[in-house]
């Protein structure tokens, strides 16, 4: 397995596909309201070992084959499901454990057998300790109608779909190996029209862009111009001959302002020079 292989499979394992079921950590204390009661909770056979790093759904309830199944270094067990709605983060998740001395589950049986049910009432779970030293703590608040009309509990079918994310089979993905070595280059898509555009030619020098579409160098009248009479052509290349920098391309206005801006300038360095004249006669 190749470094990339090994950092993907790193990555569905380190949770970012967990958000879905509720976490607690060290000393966290959080409130939920249960969406589904005890009875109606789901079973689900997971297939772990720490020491090989495993820990994944009984690929049979997805109506696969399971490749753990048989291997008898793996210990299996029941992971029981509900749906929750979790106040802190104000979404709903699943709350998923084993029984065991380590799960509140035990405490939530007691409550359930006593209230007889789990959806009445909000409970604050919390959680101290670490490992097999690991203890929970459910509080049940008084009973109160849920108002949440839009919490609703996962589906069977949407549970199992955030299983098979949350925990990937491993065995499954060596049959891809070969596949993402090699990845395909994706066919550009196909828009049904025919390209007409045509290439555009490569300029060295963006002011000389008409130039090369055959604008010329057409002389023009020293005299009084018209420069409404004259095409955006015919203007640019005015404004080339009389040396105004201006871009190329641009709409007849464009180079219309140029040119009486130039205009004005040259009426202004005339007066200037009479007064000068004057001055000098005087």
């Amino acid at each position: 397995m190749g470094l990339v292989d090994k950092i993907k499979q790193d990555v569905k394992r380190s949770g970012q596909n967990k958000s879905k079921f509720i976490y607690f950590r060290e000393g966290q204390k959080i409130r939920v309201r249960f969406l589904t009661d005890m009875d109606d909770g789901m079973e689900v056979t997971f297939h772990d070992s720490f020491e090989a790093g495993i820990n994944v759904p009984c690929q049979e309830i997805f109506g696969k084959n399971c490749p753990y199944c048989d291997d008898d270094s793996l210990r299996t067990r029941s992971q029981y499901i509900w749906s929750v709605w979790n106040y802190e983060i104000k979404e709903v998740q699943l709350f998923m454990f084993p029984v065991n001395n380590c799960s509140p589950i035990p405490a939530l049986m007691a409550m359930y057998e006593n209230y007889g049910t789990l959806t009445d009432r909000d409970y604050v779970i919390s959680v101290s300790g670490k490992g097999t030293s690991k203890t929970y703590s459910v509080v049940p608040m008084d009973k109160v109608k849920f108002r949440n009309e839009k919490a609703k509990a996962y589906s069977e079918k949407s549970i199992l779909k955030m299983l098979d994310k949350a925990f990937p089979c491993d065995a499954t993905d060596d049959d891809d190996e070969d596949e993402d070595e090699a990845p395909k280059k994706r066919a550009p898509k196909s828009t049904g029209k025919k390209n007409t555009r045509k290439p555009e030619p490569e300029d060295d020098d963006d002011e000389d862009d008409y130039d090369n579409e055959d604008w010329g160098n057409e002389e023009e009248e020293d005299d009084v111009v018209d420069y409404s009479e004259m095409s955006a052509k015919e203007l640019y290349n005015l404004c080339k001959e009389r040396e105004i920098k201006v871009a190329s391309k641009k709409p007849a206005k464009y180079y219309i302002n140029q040119l009486e801006e130039w205009d004005a300038a040259q009426e202004d360095w005339g007066e200037e020079e009479e007064d000068e004249d004057e001055w000098e006669d005087d």
